[in-house]
């Protein structure tokens, strides 16, 4: 048994004996900090050490804006003529009317944003829905005048 104790202490004492022997002293300088670059050791040391002192923040610089004239707006007394040409009504839902030789959907609006509707029935007629929302009635081969009040600028 003692040489079993003889075998293990020696094994253990030469494994301890190539350890130290495979281990080399380490400079100070061959250790390597996180951030390599003294730029990078400066820009962390120059922010651990800053003031919580609340700098003044820079002066905002604010453009003018040019002003142009204010526009004067008024009511203005508008007179338009159409003249209902021909309607075209179909059993699938689409209508056509023709308004000053134009041919219109049903649903249109006209250039100046009157709104179109066929109303077909007994008597098919068109109606006109002039922007102040005034209706006004015409059929086939009739001429009517619409007359609203528009917003208009100066």
């Amino acid at each position: 048994m003692p040489s079993n104790r003889l075998t293990i202490t020696l094994t253990a004492m030469s494994g301890f004996v190539l350890l130290l022997l495979g281990t080399q002293a380490v400079n100070a300088t061959e250790l390597m900090t996180l951030f390599t670059t003294p730029q990078e050791r400066h820009l962390i040391n120059s922010n651990r050490y800053k003031s919580d002192e609340v700098k003044a923040p820079a002066p905002v610089v604010v453009e003018e804006i040019e002003q142009s004239p204010i526009q004067q707006m008024f009511q203005e007394e508008v007179s338009r003529e159409y003249k209902i040409s021909g309607i075209s009504v179909s059993q699938e839902g689409s209508h056509t009317v023709w308004i000053n030789s134009t041919a219109y959907q049903d649903g249109e609006q006209l250039e100046d944003n009157s709104k179109i509707k066929v109303m077909p029935g007994d008597e098919i007629r068109v109606r006109i829905t002039a922007p102040d929302g005034q209706h006004h009635y015409a059929t086939s081969g009739e001429t009517m005048e619409v007359t609203y009040m528009a917003t208009v600028s100066n």
